[in-house]
């Protein structure tokens, strides 16, 4: 627990002088039990306090109590974090979808340095857990604002949530007028939910290169030992690949960041993945005016010399 204290200290010190860092974490079954457990939400916690934006998949929270419960536990030490939360999904009060297990999406973000300028729920069909769509604002980012939009797809139709997802981004687009657009979380992305044959199914695959995979295909996202799955993705549109750190796109393996070994799966089944936006870039300041040259000054005018050869005394 000290070495978790001890890399808390080291990561918020990092954080002042590094690039803004975004994620996204599915934490299996996140709900009051999980909350309650002290050693897997101080891990969860040092996790959080990793990122500048997180978002959370996977948050069974009906009153919000859990949510708090982690708000209150990331900002022990200093008030860094806020947050904005979805309503539970799916949407809707009928019997079925009242029984039904409803997520909510979460962001936690540090508002010294980004804050939230808008928000809106997808609401058309399609999916089981709709996207809640979030334009952050940095200061300090290349790209001042940018449209974070999350997804937990469900298994069985992956599929047709990750084609649909080009019409979120489409929303957002109109919306806000701004195409520097993120798409992240457990798309379910890979083994039998989805396969190579269904590459043309999903327009997300663009073939003009108008969507990136920053998550590449073969990464494995899943803390499965008897398997290896890209599950979670990270994909930007070309507008914002250009705010991204080059190659800074990755999976946090927090199983071995924290020596947790067998404790990490009570903590989730998911890694978070990661990328990194690139700070503004200072224009260099000009250079001051440089001083006049003075004058040069005026040859003296020759004199008349004595020849000191007839003065001087010899020896």
């Amino acid at each position: 627990m000290r070495l978790l204290c001890a890399l808390g200290l080291f990561l918020a010190l990092l954080h002042v002088t590094s690039c803004l860092l975004i994620g996204a974490f599915n934490i299996e079954s996140f709900g009051t039990k999980k909350s309650k457990d002290k050693v897997v939400m101080d891990t969860i916690k040092e996790i959080v306090q990793r990122y500048d934006i997180i978002l959370i998949q996977g948050l069974q929270d009906k009153d919000l109590s859990v949510t708090k419960r982690l708000k209150a536990l990331v900002n022990k030490d200093s008030q860094q974090f806020s947050y904005i939360v979805s309503e539970p999904l799916p949407l809707g009060s009928s019997i079925l979808q009242l029984l039904s297990h409803k997520e909510r999406y979460l962001f936690l973000y540090r508002h010294q340095k980004v804050s939230v300028k808008g928000s809106f729920q997808y609401t058309v069909k399609g999916f089981n857990r709709p996207p809640f769509v979030v334009k952050f604002s940095s200061k300090e980012t290349a790209v001042k604002e940018f449209v974070l939009i999350p997804i937990h797809t469900k298994s069985g139709s992956a599929v047709k949530e990750i084609d649909a997802l080009v019409d979120v981004v489409k929303k957002a687009k109109l919306k806000w007028k701004n195409n520097n657009i993120m798409v992240l979380g457990d798309f379910n992305a890979d083994g039998k939910h989805v396969k190579a044959g269904d590459s043309n199914k999903i327009r997300l695959l663009d073939k003009n290169k108008y969507f990136h995979w920053l998550i590449a295909n073969g990464v494995d996202t899943t803390l499965a030992e008897k398997s290896s799955n890209t599950y979670d993705r990270i994909v930007v549109t070309t507008e914002m690949e250009k705010g991204v750190v080059p190659g800074s796109a990755k999976v946090f393996n927090f199983r071995e960041e924290y020596d947790l070994r067998d404790k990490a799966k009570k903590v989730s089944d998911h890694f978070p993945v990661e990328v990194r936006l690139k700070l503004q870039v200072e224009p260099e300041p000009e250079a001051p005016d440089a001083p006049e040259a003075p004058d040069a000054p005026e040859a003296p005018e020759a004199e008349d010399t004595v020849d000191t050869a007839d003065t001087a005394d010899t020896p």
